[in-house]
């Protein structure tokens, strides 16, 4: 029997589910099937705390719209919102981007870094690295100062993700390194290659 995992992008951005759509492709094979979707209702953007609270209301109400349908649930944001409510409202296993990847991460390195997307992020994944109880092993955040939307601009974006990971690499000590956006996925080989350390991309962590 084929398993269907719905992926979700909480933001109404339709090229960072391009993007996650993208990073799913390697997972996809006759027993399961891959659904990416956008709430078009989400903020543009997931960056700031604000942003992470408005995007929670319309989530839960796509996902308690689809949640019969699926067997497994991805919700593609770094900041997990309103997972444990996912849980809740969906009874299916549910799997955030942040906790993904920051999990993956501690298998590749003893320290871990992230390439935030705004400078608005670094707060609110500061508190994620809290909640689960990573802190002795995060070096920090290092922002690319870009929107979702502009994340498609892939020359800037690809500079600025370069910048930012050889920071975290050269400067705090990172062995390994979480792309903090899922509208980031289309660069992790060139990302990687560039710091010269193993770069984590969450969509497939959670998968």
């Amino acid at each position: 029997m084929t398993k269907r995992i719905l992926i979700v992008n909480p933001n109404s951005t339709q090229s960072c589910t391009d993007a996650i759509e993208r990073a799913a492709e390697p997972f996809r094979h006759a027993g399961v099937e891959i659904m990416a979707e956008t709430v078009v209702a989400g903020p543009p953007s997931v960056a700031s705390m604000a942003d992470y609270a408005m995007a929670q209301g319309p989530l839960i109400a796509h996902l308690a719209r689809r949640n019969a349908h699926v067997d497994a649930i991805v919700i593609a944001c770094f900041s997990d919102p309103a997972l444990p409510a996912a849980k809740e409202v969906t009874g299916r296993p549910c799997f955030g981007l942040g906790e993904s990847g920051m999990l993956a991460a501690l298998q590749r390195g003893m320290r871990f870094g992230i390439v935030a997307l705004a400078p608005a992020s670094v707060e609110r994944q500061r508190r994620r690295v809290a909640e689960l109880g990573l802190g002795d092993r995060y070096v920090g955040s290092r922002a690319v100062s870009l929107s979702v939307p502009e994340l498609a601009d892939a020359g800037r974006t690809l500079a600025a993700m370069i910048e930012a990971g050889r920071r975290l690499v050269g400067d705090d000590g990172a062995d390994a390194v979480v792309m903090g956006c899922a509208g980031m996925a289309d660069y992790r080989n060139q990302l990687a290659a560039a710091i010269g350390a193993p770069v984590i991309e969450p969509t497939q962590a959670a998968l």
